[in-house]
């Protein structure tokens, strides 16, 4: 049927269109512009790891869909179905200019395509509408009466589009377009001024989103540069970069990064979504500028572990963590260092460790660094002044690990801290002392191999983003699993019980290394299983960020992974961090039921090398 439009209609149409593209141009434009204003550029670089991962992440709802199966399959219903309705929505404003771009027939085709999508948007935001409004999950926040017009507008939109392929009266079929233009036009309105501009902003998020985590800017201090250039760099460390501000009105306010925050989940205070997102929101808009990090809440940035499961889970490509950033600002600019750091940070300024010892009786007892052996052995300070005593002894099978596969391996006597604490917790000065004493040291070094993935995570990508670093850093994990995987050690399947690993923050996430621990741990026991939350998806044990030097939190950040570890009816407990090892030692022990025997906690040398033939 063709379906004619008076000049007054069309002039009321071409009006709406500009006023509606008009204001969602202007809303996003403003946007932009804030953005523009951030420290740095976005990256451009490896774009066809980029666009595969906007394929995955966008198209495919890789993230939305993984750890909430039913919403997440409820909002790729709507998703899908919008993508199908593209061309839909163009030849429905086409027919009111009465140029359609489809023919009647190509449209009949194409609707045994859209009707059954339809028909799943329905369904999918009623079911988002019932779980937003009747089940309320906490990590959704309070109402949002945008939400619930959207959901009105997604609705009647697919009513009419439904209303509109039967064969109605022209009256009617015209009452029916204008109804369904009105929708698509509030739309424009609605869109920007609300989280739903995560449909324009988050596929160019998630395309720009950096590849390391974490990715904090490098804060390079010259202490021979003149009092202007020092206190530029330091009133820039309260700007964002363009990627953060880019993240903030991204932000779909799905509260997954409060759902996986251990701090959170622990009772603190810290609210990753609020505090390091949607507090953030209205004063870049209203400023128009990014100079806004100094408002992050203190306290809140001082509970984080930076254990990086809140950018892990977000579906949308956001950085989310800003612990480094409110860290330095009050260490470097307000000179505000909570007490029991204050102890810390004079140790590694004045003797090179943690604990401001001046001996090691580690250290006389393992071989030391010569040019013609294959591995530096990175101790860390956590081993060598035997933070955990218990963790000496997975410091020995390590060894004996590498002496029976005959890989030569030796320590450097003037080792210090690689400076992760310090580069953690805001020093950022002590950590270029820390780390130019280390580069100087290392300069000859090809290969290094650490039990301790905070250290190979600062070693490797941290100094990296400071000048090149000419030497390979390996986990203990990643060196034992090769060394199996070769038949370089021998090993059988022992009588370990019930064995399951706890994936360090450090190791699965930054340094993206899952498989290499469960190659060595399955290759030694037969009744290996994953606790709940494993892989890059694993939960952090508390000691992240720094806070093994703090402990005392406002929650109980430090109990909930060991109290799935309990809850799991494991025999032994393996970790691939020695700070990780220290805190189910800690932790599992008060929390073991009366009468039950404690998880025996092991690091992966222990279990290998006690299963060695």
């Amino acid at each position: 049927m063709n379906h004619s439009f008076s000049l007054f209609e069309q002039v009321f149409l071409v009006v709406g269109l500009l006023s509606a593209l008009g204001s969602f141009a202007f809303e996003v434009g403003r946007r932009i512009d804030v953005i523009a204003t951030g420290t740095g550029s976005l990256p451009f670089d490896k774009p066809l790891q980029r666009i595969w991962r906007v394929i995955r992440e966008v198209l495919l709802h890789e993230k939305v869909i993984r750890g909430r199966l039913l919403p997440g399959l409820m909002h790729g219903f709507v998703f899908w179905g919008f993508m199908v309705f593209g061309l839909v929505t163009i030849d429905h404003f086409a027919i009111g200019f009465e140029y359609p771009l489809l023919s009647q027939t190509a449209h009949h085709l194409y609707s045994f395509i859209v009707i059954p999508f339809s028909l799943l948007v329905i369904a999918g935001i009623l079911y988002l509408a019932y779980r937003r409004f009747v089940l309320k999950p906490v990590a959704l926040g309070k109402m949002s009466p945008t939400s619930g017009l959207v959901a009105v507008f997604i609705t009647v939109l697919m009513l009419t589009y439904l209303f509109g392929e039967l064969n109605l009266s022209n009256t009617v079929w015209k009452v029916n377009w204008w109804l369904h233009s009105l929708m698509i036009l509030a739309f424009l309105f609605l869109i920007p001024r609300s989280k739903h501009l995560h449909l324009v902003l988050a596929p160019f998020n998630i395309f720009f989103k950096p590849f390391d985590q974490p990715d904090h800017s490098p804060v390079k201090i010259d202490m021979e540069a003149s009092e202007e250039e020092l206190d530029k760099m330091l009133s820039d460390l309260g700007k964002m970069t363009q990627n953060q501000a880019l993240d903030i009105f991204s932000c779909v306010e799905c509260g997954r990064c409060m759902d996986a925050c251990p701090a959170n989940r622990g009772g603190g205070i810290l609210d990753p979504k609020h505090h390091f997102i949607l507090d953030l929101r209205d004063p870049i808009l209203e400023s128009g500028n990014v100079d806004v990090l100094s408002q992050v809440n203190v306290e809140a940035g001082w509970e984080c572990t930076t254990c990086q499961a809140c950018t892990e889970v977000c579906p949308v490509g956001n950085q989310v963590e800003k612990s480094d950033e409110i860290r330095r600002l009050q260490v470097l600019v307000e000179g505000n260092v909570p007490q029991e750091y204050q102890k810390l940070f004079n140790n590694l300024q004045n003797t090179g460790n943690t604990e401001g010892a001046t001996s090691s009786s580690l250290v006389e007892r393992l071989p030391k660094y010569t040019p013609e052996m294959e591995y530096v052995l990175w101790l860390g300070c956590f081993a060598r002044y035997e933070l955990d005593p218990n963790f000496t002894t997975s410091v020995e099978n390590f060894a004996k690990i590498l002496d029976t596969a005959e890989v030569s391996y030796g320590i450097l006597e003037e080792e210090h801290c690689s400076g992760e604490p310090a580069n953690r917790l805001g020093d950022k000065l002590t950590f270029a002392m820390l780390r130019e004493h280390n580069t100087e040291i290392l300069q000859n070094v090809t290969k290094i191999v650490s039990m301790c993935p905070h250290c190979v995570v600062n070693l490797e990508k941290e100094y990296a983003k400071y000048g090149q670093v000419s030497y390979k850093v390996e986990h203990h994990s990643q060196v034992i699993g090769r060394l199996i995987e070769e038949g370089k050690i021998a090993i059988k399947v022992g009588d370990n019980g019930k064995v399951t690993y706890h994936d360090p923050c450090n190791l699965s996430r930054m340094l993206e290394e899952v498989d290499a621990p469960r190659t060595a741990i399955q290759s030694v026991t037969d009744q290996y299983f994953e606790l709940p939350e494993s892989g890059k998806n694993t939960l952090c044990c508390g000691a992240g960020g720094g806070l093994w030097w703090k402990k005392e939190t406002e929650g109980r950040t430090h109990l909930v992974r060991a109290e799935q570890v309990v809850d799991s009816d494991a025999d032994t407990v393996v970790t691939g961090c020695n700070f990780c090892y220290g805190m189910m030692n800690q932790g599992l022990g008060p929390l073991t039921p009366e009468g039950k025997e404690a998880v025996q906690v092991k690091d992966i040398s222990d279990i290998v090398a006690e299963n060695l033939l």
